[in-house]
């Protein structure tokens, strides 16, 4: 499943994030469950303190690749401790919303009002303003970020 798309959302006074319709839609039919079945998501916090929701297919393939990473074992080891104690899987409630772990929404430093934005195989739950401020710089100082997607794959 590929997430794009910007949706800008708040995270109420219980800690709670809407998840758009047609997102829920997709993953509910990515995942084979039907409309009465629960459908989790992975809540994860990444190197940047943002917060990602992977699939469970999405962050079972993570932990697959982790499988077959190539740093040293031990590096490894503390990495997946960390990875993994600072993840939770959470549960879409019935109006669509996922409530988001104290510890991981303090430690983001995550505020109300925020953008659940889609890359490519997880959603990223960042600051509003901050984000649309570095999507702005990035879009003024390199232009040819937005390159065909056939250039960017010439390049490997």
């Amino acid at each position: 499943m590929v997430f794009t798309g910007t949706y800008d959302h708040t995270i109420d006074t219980k800690n709670r994030l809407a998840i758009p319709a047609e997102v829920r839609t997709r993953i509910k039919r990515s995942s084979g469950t039907g409309d009465d079945q629960a459908v989790f998501l992975y809540l994860t916090l990444a190197e940047d303190w943002t917060l990602c929701l992977y699939t469970e297919e999405g962050y079972e393939q993570r932990a697959h690749e982790l499988d077959h990473s190539e740093m040293d074992s031990k590096e490894l080891l503390e990495y997946e401790r960390v990875f993994y104690s600072l993840s939770k899987a959470v549960e879409f409630d019935k109006q669509g919303r996922v409530t988001l772990p104290s510890n991981l929404l303090e430690r983001s430093g995550l505020g109300s009002e925020v953008v659940l934005i889609g890359v490519k195989d997880h959603l990223e739950v960042r600051d509003r303003k901050a984000w649309y401020e570095h999507l702005e710089c990035k879009l003024r100082d390199q232009p040819d970020i937005l390159m065909n997607p056939r250039q960017a794959m010439r390049r490997r």
